[in-house]
């Protein structure tokens, strides 16, 4: 038989996986990706008080994630990484701190120094971040499949509007990142939707109540507590590459809502993938 041939698993994949959950603010993403098997927290923004699990120093720059990256495989190739799991707090904030980088490396910056304007304009301070933001989710594929480590990005969401040829035009709660305008280029939206195996998407079900004569809409909860979409709808990004459909719920701390995710993921790829927190 041939190398080729030797080489060929069947079964699960044995590397780690990419998620990313996404949210509206306090909706308590960080504290659902802490309860991940084995996890590092690393915040790149406030907003992470009261998670129970290993959290590193607040990333601030982007050389300081650069560095940390390294740092982390460095010690993978040595099996010196105590974690399975690296939990990034959130996707947003790194893409800022790209945008600060790209900013301060113009070399003919000037006292007006913007994304638009930068290296010359015309978009191209756009394009070398999300070339960089392209180069980091490369680097993260290298932990996840050569050292099996889970990579979880959280990420803010934003209400957009939509224009579906087959539908028309809608609202949706899409991922906080940028995309260019025209469709025939990628941003970092596109991205990083096309990296994840799981994008989950965590809210609280509303509905809506209108008072008499339609004086007043207000929402209110329908007491379902959080879910954790991960099929996409037009109401929202969601999705994931082992055919989990619907919505889990997720109860409250102190309970691990984690476990609910993986309970789902272990049941849908037939007993194969385990990310339970034991």
């Amino acid at each position: 038989m041939s190398a080729f041939l030797q080489s060929i698993r069947k079964g699960g994949s044995a590397t780690g996986l990419r998620i990313v959950l996404a949210a509206q603010e306090k909706m308590g993403k960080s504290t659902l990706c802490s309860g991940a098997p084995d996890v590092l927290l690393v915040p790149l923004e406030v907003g992470f008080a009261g998670v129970r699990c290993a959290v590193a120093p607040m990333i601030q720059t982007f050389e300081d994630f650069q560095s940390l990256v390294n740092e982390v495989t460095t010690l993978t190739q040595r099996r010196e990484f105590p974690f399975r799991t690296i939990a990034f707090d959130s996707a947003t904030a790194l893409e800022r701190l790209i945008h600060d980088y790209v900013l301060r490396i113009d070399p003919a910056k000037s006292k007006v120094n913007t994304m638009e304007s930068a290296h010359g304009g015309y978009g191209k301070a756009y394009s070398l971040a999300t070339s960089i933001f392209d180069g980091v989710l490369k680097q993260l594929d290298m932990l996840a499949v050569y050292a099996g480590i889970n990579i979880i990005f959280t990420c803010h969401v934003f209400s957009s509007k939509v224009s579906d040829p087959t539908a028309g035009e809608y609202d949706s709660w899409d991922l906080l990142l940028h995309s260019p305008k025209n469709s025939k280029t990628y941003g970092k939206r596109e991205y990083i939707t096309q990296w994840a195996d799981v994008v989950g998407f965590l809210y609280e079900p509303v509905f809506l109540i209108t008072g008499d004569k339609g004086s007043m809409t207000r929402a209110t909860s329908q007491n379902k507590g959080r879910m954790l979409a991960l099929s996409r709808t037009p109401a929202y990004t969601a999705g994931n590459r082992f055919g989990m459909m619907g919505e889990v719920a997720v109860p409250p701390p102190p309970a691990n809502g984690w476990n609910t995710f993986a309970d789902a993921l272990y049941k849908s790829t037939g007993n194969t993938i385990d990310l339970f927190t034991r």
